[in-house]
């Protein structure tokens, strides 16, 4: 089991233990800085609007991020389509942010 820790903390420690000033506790903060966050940045991307080969029934809704495409007919609303999809399905990028209609 992989515990959780603050970085903070553990800096904290090391400066307390070491003396704040001195060189090993400096290279151990820096090396404590570098260590990769247990909650990963989530990637933002926004539906994209694209009309294949100027179908007159349907378009691609598509993510910006990976991709991913949906064939939806024009008599559905792009807003009303767009509403309550706040995430990619595929690669989980966050979508509530701008939109390009």
């Amino acid at each position: 089991m992989i515990d959780l820790i603050s970085r903070q903390a553990a800096i904290d420690i090391v400066e307390f233990e070491c003396g704040e000033w001195s060189g090993l506790a400096k290279t151990i903060a820096e090396e404590i800085k570098q260590l990769p966050s247990v909650h990963p940045e989530r990637k933002t991307g926004k539906w994209i609007e694209r009309n294949p080969q100027n179908s007159p029934n349907c378009r691609l809704i598509e993510c910006s991020e990976c991709g991913e495409a949906y064939i939806v007919g024009y008599n559905i609303d792009y807003d009303y389509w767009i509403d309550g999809r706040n995430f990619c399905t595929k690669c989980g990028a966050d979508m509530r942010g701008e939109q390009d209609g």
